[in-house]
């Protein structure tokens, strides 16, 4: 009969094993957001992205979106990490398809301030939370941090995120050392992006370039005023000032821009061009998370390794 007994109760405890499992895992999560707070009753699995800072972190704690704003842009500007194979195209980040998004059937949709005025439309489809690393006058690096943990929170991965982040802390420490080690001596780095020839981007200390560099202890040639993206913005002649710099630019640019930059008696005359300190990093978002961040930093390790542009 003891034995018996013990059969019975051994196979009662590994039925229930699995239900008390589930219970665990769908216990409910309360997210802190620009709007106050949100309970899910269970971590999120079907996310929704509106911005491409929100979509790479995701994809970062191994959950894939289930929808994607501009996806084919975010090859040309972001590409990396790489997007899942299987999503809904909700349409352009600034105005995303309502009807697209609603049949994407998310849990769980994301956005920023950009798209706040919105909200209860999100809302009326799946549970929303508003969460920016930018346009608000904050660092962007920290801000990215908070956005990552948050969204792990929300998901259920806060172990990945964390070893996720215990690992960029460890690679920042390497790129700064390897960027120390190959870049000109005495020189401070001019981040810039080139939109057209009359619109060229000059990242300040709050933008994303700007605090990874401070993270890495390198340090930073502008230090002037910004708008909420973390940018000055002027002509060629914007960067006559950091003439003395070394000046890194940031893909993409198109051809025509660069040749017509490229043939400006005043790019032409400037210390950083006439004494090989430019140099060019591959495809990176400006604008990003932490993804983006880790990706600016290694991409810039490189390019101090190879050399300047010729």
């Amino acid at each position: 009969m003891t034995r018996y007994l013990f059969l019975c109760l051994s196979v009662i405890a590994g039925l229930t094993a699995p239900l008390a499992s589930k219970r665990a895992i769908a216990e409910p999560v309360t997210i802190e957001h620009e709007r106050g707070t949100l309970t899910l009753d269970a971590p999120a699995k079907r996310v929704a992205v509106t911005n491409w800072a929100t979509t790479e972190t995701v994809i970062a704690l191994g959950l894939d979106p289930v929808a994607i704003a501009d996806p084919d842009d975010y090859l040309d500007w972001v590409a990396k990490p790489d997007l899942p194979e299987n999503f809904t195209d909700i349409g352009q980040r600034a105005a995303p398809n309502i009807e697209a998004l609603r049949d994407a059937k998310p849990d769980l949709i994301v956005i920023s301030k950009d798209l706040e005025m919105a909200y209860d439309n999100f809302n009326a489809i799946a549970p929303t939370i508003v969460l920016s690393i930018y346009n608000n006058n904050r660092d962007a690096l920290p801000e990215a941090r908070k956005l990552f943990d948050t969204l792990a929170k929300a998901t259920g991965r806060e172990a990945e995120a964390a070893a996720w982040l215990a690992d960029a802390d460890d690679k920042f420490a390497e790129y700064g050392a390897r960027i120390r080690a190959a870049m000109p001596p005495g020189r401070a780095l001019a981040i810039t992006q080139f939109v057209s020839e009359s619109h060229i981007g000059l990242y300040g200390k709050s933008s994303l370039p700007g605090t990874v560099l401070a993270k890495m202890d390198l340090p930073l040639a502008y230090q002037g005023p910004v708008n909420n993206w973390g940018f000055a913005k002027g002509g060629v002649e914007i960067l006559g000032p950091r003439a003395q710099d070394t000046l890194v630019y940031l893909n993409p640019v198109p051809d025509v821009i660069r040749e017509k930059v490229w043939a400006s008696p005043v790019w032409k005359i400037l210390d950083f061009v006439r004494n090989d300190r430019v140099y060019e990093l591959p495809v990176v978002w400006a604008y990003g998370g932490m993804p983006s961040a880790l990706r600016f930093a290694r991409l810039l390790a490189e390019s101090m390794e190879s050399g300047p542009v010729k």
